[in-house]
């Protein structure tokens, strides 16, 4: 008997009580459920994105009392790494110690974008761009799923702050909603197919995520079928909440309370049993499974050596070089100068519930020892006592010319990055600041070596001769830091977000948190460096960035750079430098339209590819199908609006090697209406002999769609933009109501291209 017929047999012997009992997350981790019926065990969840935060006690109130696994790079850092492959390989691992502990699912991955850089929980997310973040999270889900354990991807939707974040009303308009914060769920859900969706927090227009129907329609419309839980405590009307696809409360109440609840709303008629058996069936089937998973892995031991190593690896592809002007890699026997009390006290993971107890945390001074031959100390700062700042710096300063080369480690303090609140401004502690410029005029050779989770300004930047963004790299990022400074790893790390040059730059700066009770998305579609790229801001460093130690050069390897046919971007990459390395391809689109508001530039595919020195590869990159649609608020559907649209392709998104227009000979333009101007419609080809064709019983329409194509510019220009069906009517007798429903009905004939 399958899962979702032993689930229906279960319900048949439940009661009402029963039933309501499994709606609840307590009551199936530390409830015998099996009293129920014999073929019930209990499931276990756990946080969290970046290793497993299994508490040691379930009732245990110190989030941070956990048993000790791996500590894997943070969400912004591996995500840093652009690599898919690498991120499936993850969540196998991930998979294999949650297996291990007992744990059934992973409440990850986390994918919202980061909508501002003050976020307090950035490093728990991929990136500012829906497209990178849906093709990593898909991987990740996958990755983690095929060792037999589910993936609860959250948290759905529009959680982008943590400032109110309980109560907090997002006014988004819905073009914003499905083209920069829906579209991000929509191919982890539909290829990823994860176990579990975790209900934001917030309102989306006015109602909460976690009974919303608006958001949660949507994981109807992509046939989505597993369970839908909310995030802790942020369950606010049960009724509304099952009638639109809420399962699973977490953590949900006792027993006894949630079946009085039940109860009352079905004597009420609020809800009915088949409504209540809906939900809880996707429970069932989410726990039968969860036990046939736990009895097919037998041996669930790992090599925790090996995840270290693994944990790693993902450190160098994650970690990006934003600068370097001749002075890595070093050479063992280099005279070398560590300064930054973060050097020893490292900062390696975020604050708050995705906090790992790392199995074997590296130390960076320590990691730089074992190349190093010639490698001394000096704190330079110290993190809690700032009257030792002066002294600490002096010291500093007087060393630093006796060596070859200095290493700063520098970055955000622990407490700064957060879950519960967020950033208040993109600055590192001053007398970082201030140690770094003086540093900079002493010592040529200067390595500044950054930890954080998200952008920070850097007013030294032009001071400084190299920097590595090193993010929250796990607890073997300070080996990863080390191999690449001298040269044992070509580093491949490209950032998944903007760096703006200071805070007032970003475009939800007006806009974020927002008022006490609602935050307005006031910047609409135009997130990090949409943005960027269409005002033509000065910024630190682009979408897409980062440094190796070779040269790639790009190439058309066929006549087109785009196959329309296939949807495939085909190039060559060529490795022109002297150090074998891997690079990222990036593709980017941008429909042409001279005449409506602009559209953003946007991510639209990419592929990361190692090149040997001297070599060459053929790359082909697969488009999605929705690279050249838009999201129509009309139709409420994606559909192709343009039909010129222009192809880049780089190793960023402000360096662009290659680039092409394509035209599309038919423009699946939105729904043709009696309010559309002549010179809209227009633009499709073949719609001017449409029109004559539908004005032959109409003498003064049909002179006035001749006027568009008058010699006088000014008058063919004019009775385009201004002159619609409804206008035309008013000049012309013989045209009716009923003759432009027909008309209508005739040009939207062709129907647009849907996804």
């Amino acid at each position: 008997m399958d899962a979702t017929d032993m689930a229906r047999k279960i319900i048949k012997s439940l009661t009402i009580e029963e039933k309501a009992t499994l709606l609840s997350q307590v009551v199936w981790e530390t409830t015998g459920v099996s009293k129920l019926n014999k073929n019930l065990t209990s499931f276990l969840l756990a946080d969290k994105p970046a290793g497993i935060r299994r508490l040691k006690e379930y009732f245990d109130s110190d989030i941070y009392n956990t048993k000790p696994s791996t500590c894997y790079p943070s969400p912004s850092t591996y995500a840093s790494s652009w690599n898919g492959e690498l991120i499936y390989q993850l969540g196998q691992h991930i998979g294999v110690e949650a297996r291990y502990e007992n744990v059934d699912t992973m409440l990850a991955s986390a994918i919202n974008i980061k909508r501002s850089p003050l976020g307090g929980r950035n490093f728990e997310y991929y990136s500012k761009d829906p497209q990178l973040t849906a093709e990593l999270s898909t991987e990740f889900i996958r990755g983690i799923q095929s060792r037999g354990v589910g993936a609860c991807l959250k948290r759905f939707v529009a959680n982008n702050q943590e400032t109110r974040r309980m109560n907090i009303n997002v006014n988004v308009d819905e073009q914003t909603l499905n083209e920069a914060y829906l579209l991000a769920f929509e191919k982890p859900i539909k290829a990823g197919k994860p176990k579990m969706i975790m209900a934001a927090y917030n309102q989306v227009d006015g109602q909460f995520c976690a009974s919303n129907e608006k958001t949660l329609k949507k994981l109807k419309d992509w046939n989505y079928e597993g369970v839908v839980v909310t995030d802790c405590y942020a369950a606010h009307d049960l009724e509304l909440g099952i009638k639109n696809g809420l399962t699973l409360q977490m953590p949900g109440e006792t027993g006894k309370k949630i079946s009085e609840r039940i109860k009352i709303l079905i004597d009420n008629k609020k809800i009915n049993e088949d409504e209540l058996n809906h939900a809880i069936e996707k429970n069932l089937k989410f726990a039968l499974n969860a036990s046939y998973q736990r009895e097919k892995v037998i041996n669930t031991e790992y090599d925790r050596k090996k995840h270290h190593s693994f944990a790693r690896k993902v450190a160098e592809e994650s970690i990006i070089f934003l600068k370097n002007d001749h002075v890595l890699p070093l050479n063992k026997s280099d005279n070398v100068l560590v300064i930054g009390e973060l050097a020893k006290k490292t900062r390696f993971q975020g604050g708050g519930s995705s906090h790992v107890n790392p199995f074997k945390l590296e130390n960076p001074l320590e990691e730089m020892q074992k190349i190093g031959e010639n490698i001394d100390y000096l704190p330079g700062y110290s993190l809690c006592d700032p009257d030792k700042n002066e002294k600490l710096k002096q010291k500093a300063l007087a060393n630093s010319k006796k060596y070859d080369y200095v290493a700063v480690y520098a970055g955000v303090p622990d407490l700064v990055e957060s879950e519960g609140y967020d950033r208040k401004d993109l600055k590192i502690p001053e007398e970082q600041n201030i140690l770094i410029e003086e540093l900079s005029k002493k010592q040529n050779n200067l390595i500044i070596v950054l930890a954080n989770g998200a952008p920070i300004e850097m007013p030294w930047v032009n001071n400084v001769p190299s920097i590595i963004e090193g993010y929250l790299p796990g607890e073997a990022g300070a080996s990863a830091i080390a191999r690449i400074i001298f040269g044992k790893v070509n580093p491949s790390g490209r950032l998944a977000e903007t760096f703006p040059k200071k805070l007032e730059d970003n475009p939800s700066y007006l806009n974020f948190p927002g008022s006490t009770k609602a935050v307005r998305y006031a910047e609409g579609r135009f997130v990090g460096y949409k943005y960027y790229d269409a005002t033509k801001r000065e910024i630190l460093f682009p979408f897409g960035y980062g440094l190796t130690y070779t040269k790639f050069n790009y190439k058309k390897s066929e006549e087109k750079l785009v196959n329309l046919d296939q949807l495939r971007i085909n190039l060559t990459i060529e490795n022109i430098g002297s150090y074998d390395g891997k690079d990222v391809v990036q593709v980017y689109c941008q429909p042409i339209s001279m005449d409506q508001s602009l559209e953003p530039k946007k991510l639209v595919g990419f592929k990361k590819i190692k090149v040997a020195s001297g070599s060459d590869e053929n790359i082909s990159i697969k488009l999605d199908s929705k690279t050249f649609q838009n999201f129509d608020v009309i139709s409420g559907k994606w559909r192709q609006i343009f039909n010129e649209f222009k192809i880049f392709v780089g190793s960023n998104c402000r360096d662009i090697k290659l680039e092409q227009v394509v035209n599309f000979q038919e423009s699946s333009s939105s729904k043709i209406d009696a309010n559309c101007n002549l010179g809209d419609l227009l633009k499709q080809k073949g719609m001017y002999e449409r029109l004559s064709v539908s004005f032959q019983k109409h003498p003064k329409s049909l002179e006035f769609l001749e006027l568009t194509k008058d010699a006088d510019p000014i008058k063919a220009v004019s009775m385009g933009s201004l002159m619609t069906l409804n206008t035309l009517k008013r000049v012309d007798d013989t045209l009716t109501d009923q003759d432009i429903s027909e008309i209508i009905n005739d040009l939207n004939l062709k129907d647009e291209r849907v996804n």
